[in-house]
C-alpha cells in the first residue's frame, strides 16, 4: 500500500502517466490472451453486461475521487488566503506600534513569511517538507519570543492585546494550512484507483477478445483515458508540486506589503533601504 501511495504522489508525472497506461494495457491484453486460452471453440456466451457494470462502478470511482481531490485543492487554497490575510491583519496593527519596535516587528514578520513560502516550495519529498515544518517551528518561536519580548515596550495596553490576537491568529492560521497540506487521498483509495481499473480492463479486454480491429482501437483509447484521469487526480494530490501546485499568491503578496511598510517607516528610511524587491514565483 504505501508503494502504491508513493507512486502517485511522489513519482513524476510523466513517468506515472507512462507506467498506469503500461500496466493497463497489459491488464487488457491479459483478458483477450485468458479469454483465448479459456474458451471454448463455438461458445457464444457474452460478459458484456459483466464489463458494463464494472465500467459503471469504475466511472463512479473515478468521479468520487476527483470530487475528494478537488474538495482538497479548494481547502488548501483557501487554508492559504487565511493565512495572508491573517498576516497581512498583523502588518497593518504593527502600524499601533512605536517607530523603532514596529521596523523590528516587521523584520522579525518578514523572515516568518519567507519560511511560510519554504513550506509550500519544498516539493513533495519527505525529507524536504520535515525539514521545512522544522525551519518553520523554530522561525515562529523567534516570532513569538520577539512579542514576548515587545510586548511590554508597548504602551497602549488596547494595542497590546490586538497584537498579541493578531499573532495567535496568525500561528493558527498556519496550523490549519499545514493541515491542509497535509490532507491527502486516504492510502485505501489509491490503491483501489489502481486494482480497479486493472480489474476492469481485464474484464474489457476478455469480452473484446482478440488483440485486432476496432476492439484495439477502443481499448486503447480508454486505458488512454483513464490513464488522463488518473493523472489529473495524482496531480490534485500534489500540493506542493505539479500543474496544479497550490498557488501562493496571498503569501506573496502580503510578503510584498511588509517590504514595502519597511520602507515606508522612519526607520527603514534612515537605513536607506532600497526600492522593494519583486517577490518571487510560488
Amino acid at each position: 500500500m504505501a508503494f502504491v501511495t508513493m507512486l502517485l504522489e511522489d513519482t513524476p508525472l510523466w513517468l506515472l502517466g507512462l507506467f498506469l497506461f503500461a500496466i493497463f494495457w497489459l491488464a487488457a491484453a491479459f483478458g483477450r490472451w485468458l479469454r483465448s486460452k479459456t474458451t471454448p471453440t463455438g461458445d457464444k456466451s457474452d460478459p458484456a453486461l459483466i464489463a458494463s457494470a464494472s465500467l459503471g462502478l469504475l466511472a463512479l470511482l473515478l468521479g468520487f475521487t476527483v470530487s475528494m481531490a478537488v474538495s482538497r485543492y479548494d481547502g488548501r487554497r483557501t487554508a492559504t488566503l487565511n493565512e495572508g490575510n491573517a498576516i497581512g491583519t498583523f502588518v497593518y496593527r504593527t502600524d499601533l506600534m512605536p517607530p523603532q519596535l514596529r521596523e523590528k516587528t516587521l523584520e522579525a514578520l518578514e523572515t516568518y513569511v519567507e519560511a511560510r513560502l519554504a513550506v509550500g516550495r519544498m516539493g513533495e519529498s519527505s525529507d524536504a517538507v520535515r525539514q521545512a515544518h522544522a525551519e518553520t517551528g523554530k522561525v515562529a518561536q523567534k516570532m513569538w519570543s520577539h512579542m514576548v519580548a515587545v510586548g511590554p515596550e508597548v504602551p497602549d495596553t488596547a494595542v497590546r492585546i490586538l497584537l498579541v490576537e493578531s499573532a495567535n491568529q496568525m500561528f493558527d492560521a498556519a496550523m490549519v494550512r499545514d493541515a491542509a497540506l497535509a490532507n491527502r487521498l486516504p492510502p485505501t483509495l489509491v490503491v483501489l484507483l489502481i486494482l480497479f481499473p486493472v480489474a476492469s480492463l481485464v474484464l474489457i479486454g476478455y469480452v473484446s477478445g482478440r488483440l485486432v480491429g476496432a476492439h484495439f482501437m477502443a481499448s486503447t483509447e480508454l486505458i488512454l483515458l483513464l490513464t488522463l484521469v488518473l493523472l489529473l487526480i495524482g496531480d490534485l494530490n500534489r500540493p506542493r508540486s505539479g500543474t496544479i501546485a497550490t498557488p501562493q499568491t496571498a503569501l506573496l503578496e502580503v510578503q510584498a506589503q511588509i517590504i514595502a511598510a519597511r520602507q515606508s517607516s522612519p526607520a527603514g528610511l534612515s537605513a536607506g533601504t532600497g526600492p522593494a524587491q519583486k517577490p518571487a514565483n510560488p
